[in-house]
């Protein structure tokens, strides 16, 4: 006689015909378990109604078991496992109920009725899962409500009898009991509603009438939700937040705090105008600049001298150079500027302008993103106009092909640019307080008068200028000096 079979006529009152199909059942016990990853059990009721045997398991090979032992032939009390004997007393299908398994692990239950012919409850099919770990979170859920239902109480009692810490917060207080009926205001909050026409002590009032927006009551008293709102009432701009007070789950009262933003709302719309005035400025700088760069161009068609075309051409870049920054600058609404860019747009436009079609000297910028205030991003950018400037007159001779390469580099409070390009280098014993060249007698003053910084001038495959200054520099002027040498390196 094979075990269930034992089982089964040493607990149940099940018959031979009974027993074969709770034995057919069995034999497919195995896969089930393996398919679904979970224990899969068959109790079969005992002559006590509120009892039953486990009379075949089986444990998944696919996934760890929730038992260490076999648990056949044990006893399934209702206590612990409700769902097996609700089954198999109704003979209905019961899905996810909780119980404990018989080495007390928290298991979720998912019974089906196994039924004989007659449609008569022989047995119950049951697949478990552990819920050991979903319990543990529930129990600190359940610990972190408590916590914070007791924290909130403290709270209440605090505001409602002492009367101490409301008077000390720099945001309206309102609190009121369970049905909704305000028992205290601190004096911030009464000046607030004195502000909104209601002169009378806000004491007795119900919440509902201060609440401000039909909203914001609503999801409190009816709702029981937190809430924020900003709302606009009058000339005053409020930002109210709103929270039910709880206590085992049930509201013992509210607390409504309001903050006046209306400062804090119209600074932010003075400055949005400023920001659109700076902007138009800005464009209207760049447009300006632009204008005197044709008007140059005009000139500069009307003269024969190539020396005094290319000293037009000179300006013009410089005057274009500046009004890249006031173009960056109106885009951004903002008196920061990201150089990186600026000297993007900056070598583009002395490419487009200075390079002929049949050479390719490639510039190549790179580094940190560097922003600068609006002053020292135009003496950076008429820096790199002349660097580069420099470069593609004077360091590749007859060559088609050459670089520039432009590295930034941001230290802290230190800006560091490099300027280096493949070309010949300086000439030998070079000195920027000898040269003559005008282009680097200005990178000279704006480097050292304008962004209070320094320059290095020297030779490395090329020639190589590094220049650091001081991020914030105050009271500095656009223009420096520019010593007006004439010519070139």
């Amino acid at each position: 006689m094979g075990i269930i079979r034992e089982l089964c006529v040493e607990h149940t009152n099940l018959n031979d015909e009974d027993i074969a199909i709770i034995e057919q059942m069995a034999a497919n016990l195995q896969s089930m378990a393996d398919i679904t990853q979970a224990d899969f059990f068959i109790d079969c009721a005992t002559r006590d109604p509120d009892v039953a045997v486990v009379i075949a398991e089986a444990k998944p090979h696919t996934a760890p078991s929730l038992y260490r032992t076999s648990v056949v032939g044990q006893l399934a009390l209702k206590q612990n496992e409700p769902a097996v004997i609700r089954t198999q007393q109704t003979g209905q299908l019961t899905l996810g109920m909780r119980g404990t398994s018989q080495e007390g692990i928290p298991i979720k239950q998912s019974v089906v009725p196994i039924l004989n012919p007659p449609g008569q409850t022989i047995g119950t099919l049951i697949m478990e899962q552990d819920i050991t770990e979903q319990v543990r979170t529930e129990a600190q859920v359940e610990l972190l409500v408590e916590t914070a239902e007791q924290l909130t109480e403290t709270l209440l009692q605090v505001a409602m009898q002492d009367r101490a810490l409301p008077d000390i917060l720099m945001d309206a207080l309102v609190v009121a009991n369970h049905e909704g009926v305000v028992t205290y205001a601190n004096p911030i909050a009464v000046s607030i509603y004195k502000k909104l026409g209601i002169h009378n002590d806000v004491i007795g009032r119900k919440l509902t009438d201060l609440s401000l927006d039909s909203s914001i009551a609503k999801a409190l008293l009816e709702d029981g939700t937190f809430v924020t709102r900003e709302i606009n009432v009058g000339n005053l701009v409020l930002l109210i937040k709103a929270l039910p007070l709880l206590r085992a789950a049930k509201v013992v009262g509210y607390i409504m705090l309001i903050r006046d933003i209306s400062e804090i709302r119209s600074k932010e719309k003075e400055l949005m105008v400023k920001s659109a005035v700076i902007q138009e400025i800005h464009h209207r700088v760049k447009n300006n600049l632009q204008t005197i760069a044709s008007l140059l161009r005009l000139q500069q068609r009307r003269v024969d001298s190539p020396s005094v075309k290319k000293a037009f051409a000179d300006s013009i870049n410089r005057i274009m150079s500046t009004a890249i920054v006031h173009e960056v600058l109106s885009r951004e609404g903002l008196e920061m500027i990201n150089v990186k860019e600026v000297a993007q747009e900056i070598a583009q436009m002395l490419k487009s302008t200075m390079i002929e079609p049949d050479r390719n000297i490639v510039t190549n910028i790179s580094g940190d993103e560097i922003v600068l205030t609006s002053k020292q991003a135009t003496s950076v950018g008429l820096i790199i106009n002349e660097l580069v400037h420099n470069a593609i007159d004077h360091a590749f001779g007859e060559r088609k092909e050459g670089s520039i390469n432009i590295v930034f580099r941001d230290s802290a409070s230190i800006v560091s640019i490099e300027v280096h390009d493949d070309g010949w280098g300086f000439p030998e014993h070079f000195s920027i307080r000898k040269s003559r060249g005008l282009g680097l007698s200005i990178v000279h003053a704006l480097v050292e008068e304008d962004l209070k910084g320094m320059i290095r001038f020297s030779n490395v495959s090329g020639a190589h200028i590094h220049i650091t200054f001081p991020k914030t520099v105050e009271s500095q002027e656009v223009f420096g000096d520019g010593a007006n040498q004439g010519g070139r390196r």
